[in-house]
């Protein structure tokens, strides 16, 4: 079962799942990158910005691409074609 989604939203308060509570004093906080940020997403006990979760996102294309080139042996690049 999936766990629900929280967001603190800085000058706007936090939802966790369908629960919305307007804070104005709210302050989101990014345990990441230990920074105050605009917004950041709860990932188990930790919050991240969009910019640290951004840097997590590529870094897994990056790592899935780099790791299926190097079982072909093959560069992707200045193949001929057609």
């Amino acid at each position: 079962m999936a766990s629900s989604i929280d967001v603190h939203v800085t000058g706007g308060g936090t939802i966790s799942g369908n629960d919305l509570r307007v804070d104005q004093t709210a302050k989101a906080r990014c345990t990441l990158c230990a920074r105050d940020v605009e917004a950041a997403a709860a990932i188990g006990d930790a919050f991240a910005c969009a910019n640290c979760l951004r840097e997590r996102l590529d870094a897994l294309s990056v790592a899935r691409f780099r790791l299926r080139e190097s079982r072909s042996g093959s560069l992707p690049w200045g193949k001929v074609t057609g």
